[in-house]
């Protein structure tokens, strides 16, 4: 069992050096594109929130 064991992480290790690891500027534009994307849509759920509670607010209103 420990030989398993000691061979999996054996594995993992070598499975680590083969993996090609993306670019410290691709990583940052990456990054960039998920951030400006999550304050997008961010900002429209936002805007989408206020008109549609001002609706609510004005069928409740009566």
């Amino acid at each position: 069992m420990f030989k398993r064991i000691q061979q999996f992480f054996k594995d993992v290790i070598a499975e680590f050096k083969r993996v090609q690891w993306p670019t410290r500027e691709a990583t940052i534009k990456s990054t960039s594109v998920v951030v400006g994307v999550s304050l997008a849509v961010a900002l429209y759920l936002g805007i989408a929130d206020l008109g549609l509670s001002d609706i609510m607010q004005m069928v409740i209103a009566g």
